[in-house]
């Protein structure tokens, strides 16, 4: 089993307050911070939610840590409490000085893939936010049809305390659909079905169509589509499910949907 490093220092602070206390309480005389730089200390001390002349005990403990490291201020947390004194030493995430993004001339497009990101510039550097919005672009990109695009990510360090981040992005060509087929005990023809949805097979004098590209939005949407299509008509146990193809060699795929009934 893997235990997450932050769980293991966890358990060691909660350890050591347990054996190093006669009692599961005591009193508070003093909170000492140390280590910060930019977070005011009291800041911090409202973040505990812990006075003194409080008594504090192991989930005390737990909680402290708990809403200090929700705060997304700081990398690391360590506690100690000895003769009653509290001491919260902390090491604080890095600034982010200014977010780039390069390869998308469009403000619409680049507002489309970039937006709802965690980090904003400004804000609080975390590794963990910072793969969660690479992943977030990735799926933006191929909500737009962008499924061969490339994504390079770079970490400036302007100072130790300040971080620039750049998000390159080549998009490549959409995934354009070059066939769309039914599978299963259908009932109806290829050609009525394709009526029902909204996709469409790319043809070259589609120039304006956004639904000759491959959308996994559109796709679901066409599910529900098919499936209101076939209870209408008295279908009550259709079950509609769809896959695409995508070639490596060229911008094209294929969708293919499952009926059964």
């Amino acid at each position: 089993m893997i235990i997450n490093s932050r769980i293991l220092k966890y358990i060691f602070v909660c350890f050591f307050f347990l054996v190093s206390n006669n009692s599961y309480s005591e009193i508070v005389y003093e909170i000492k911070i140390v280590g910060n730089t930019r977070v005011s200390s009291e800041t911090i001390k409202m973040f505990t939610n812990i006075k003194t002349n409080d008594e504090i005990g192991l989930e005390d403990i737990n909680n402290i840590l708990k809403n200090l490291y929700k705060s997304n201020f700081f990398e690391d947390v360590k506690i100690k409490f000895e003769n009653n004194i509290l001491e919260i030493i902390v090491d604080e995430y890095p600034i982010i000085e200014n977010i780039y993004y390069e390869g998308i001339k469009s403000t619409a497009l680049k507002n489309d893939i970039f937006s709802n990101l965690f980090l904003k510039p400004r804000s609080s550097f975390n590794k963990s936010y910072l793969d969660k919005d690479k992943e977030m672009i990735l799926n933006n990109l191929k909500e737009l049809g962008y499924y061969f695009a490339n994504l390079d990510l770079f970490l400036e360090n302007v100072d130790n305390e300040k971080v620039n981040i750049t998000y390159k992005v080549d998009l490549g060509q959409k995934a354009k659909i070059k066939k769309i087929s039914f599978l299963g005990n259908k009932i109806f023809k290829d050609r009525k079905l394709r009526n029902i949805i909204l996709s469409e097979e790319y043809k070259f004098w589609k120039f304006v169509s956004g639904k000759k590209y491959l959308n996994e939005s559109l796709i679901e949407l066409d599910n529900r589509l098919l499936k209101n299509f076939y209870l209408n008509n008295g279908y009550y146990n259709v079950e509609i499910n769809s896959s695409s193809t995508i070639a490596s060699t060229d911008s094209y795929c294929s969708s293919k949907t499952m009926v059964s009934i």
